[in-house]
């Protein structure tokens, strides 16, 4: 067997030393007959920034076992015998018998450090080797020999979803950033945890909620995220809503998603104008009539008066720009009224400037020529 990998042992009890190096049983013929590894589940690390992973180890062993100690390992290429050992703590592995004396279950609990691993590890399906003596005191070293389902994953993090802008007109594009990292293994920084990097090239997904406590997010676009594992892209605003970046994961890598963003859209306004009397006298008395209405939902199909809100009324000759000549507030029910003096021909406008949930919106002029 070719040399593994140095460190600390995953499961354990206490065993004379020397104990690999001893020669095989010849007494006993112990047997190895099931494992079960984080109950065959998906090994994470550096989940919520911690450098270790704690997880259950079960074997089912034969009778005559008096003593048992066991590493977590992985196989090398082409699942050979060259195991390389994950480095973990020491734990004891306790034995009971079962099925009537023929065969006995020891459990334990495997803690696994990231900070002693390399990147070549990631991906890698998770074994058991065990050693230790019989109860006629022979030593022996028994592996599990196939792959199961517990494998070794990076944990990776999808920072927070952030949709600009907030709140957005219908219809306008929303910028939604996002980064997608994971540890770097064999790379520490100055205080001894391992670097956390971004993870580029990978495919990670845009998805949409109607509400951000919804269950089932819908899958927008792909994006793939950049060198730094940055995450950028753009998106029609039609709807308010949240907004959630989602990663799948690979062999070597888990899956995650971000916290999601909720992006409101500003209610649609309309504006109605009407300039009295047409045409007017130079200098006489001129009334300016319209209301502000604004959409009860995004899907605008239905409005109501929008009231107490300050409208500007404006002014602009045949060739001119819009000049403000006053401000009115609408009543209860959205209306406006107030009178002003023709100076000159040209065209007659109110202008809301917009409010925290609702669009500005400019009534298109209406003509009042001079006679």
């Amino acid at each position: 067997m070719k040399r593994v990998r140095n460190g600390a042992i995953a499961v354990t009890t206490a065993v004379a030393a020397g104990l690999l190096a001893a020669t095989p049983a010849q007494a006993a013929e112990p047997a190895l007959y099931s494992v079960l590894i984080n109950n065959n589940g998906l090994v994470h690390m550096g989940v919520g920034g911690s450098e270790t992973a704690t997880f259950p180890v079960v074997a089912n062993v034969s009778p005559d076992i008096a003593t048992i100690r066991g590493q977590i390992v992985t196989y090398g290429a082409n699942f050979s015998d060259d195991l390389e050992e994950v480095p973990g703590s020491e734990n004891n592995m306790v034995c009971v018998p079962i099925r009537q004396g023929t065969a006995q279950s020891c459990t334990g609990t495997a803690i696994l450090d990231q900070r002693q691993m390399t990147n070549d590890l990631a991906g890698r399906a998770l074994h058991l080797r065990i050693t230790g003596y019989t109860k006629d005191n022979q030593p022996y070293v028994l592996q599990e020999g196939h792959a199961t389902v517990s494998r070794l994953q990076k944990a990776t993090r999808l920072a927070p979803a952030d949709a600009t802008p907030e709140p957005v007109r219908k219809g306008a594009r929303l910028t939604v950033t996002g980064r997608l990292t994971a540890p770097d293994w064999g790379n520490l920084d100055a205080s001894g945890h391992t670097r956390i990097v971004g993870y580029a090239g990978q495919s990670v997904y845009l998805t949409y909620a109607k509400y951000a406590s919804a269950g089932a997010y819908t899958r927008i676009k792909t994006v793939t995220s950049g060198p730094d594992g940055a995450l950028r892209t753009t998106v029609p605003a039609t709807a308010s809503g949240a907004w959630k970046w989602i990663y799948w994961g690979n062999t070597g890598a888990a899956s995650t998603s971000s916290l999601p963003d909720t992006v409101t859209l500003y209610k649609v306004a309309k504006l109605t104008v009407n300039a009295s009397p047409e045409p007017v006298k130079k200098g006489g008395k001129l009334t300016v009539t319209g209301r502000l209405t604004r959409a009860t939902t995004d899907a605008a199909t239905k409005f109501v008066g929008y009231g107490k809100q300050p409208v500007r009324l404006q002014f602009r000759k045949a060739n001119g720009t819009y000049q403000t000549v006053k401000t009115v507030w609408t009543d209860a029910r959205g209306y406006l009224r107030t009178t002003t003096k023709a100076k000159a021909s040209g065209y007659w406008r109110w202008s809301y400037a917009g409010s925290s949930a609702v669009a500005s919106v400019s009534a298109t002029g209406d003509k009042v020529a001079l006679k």
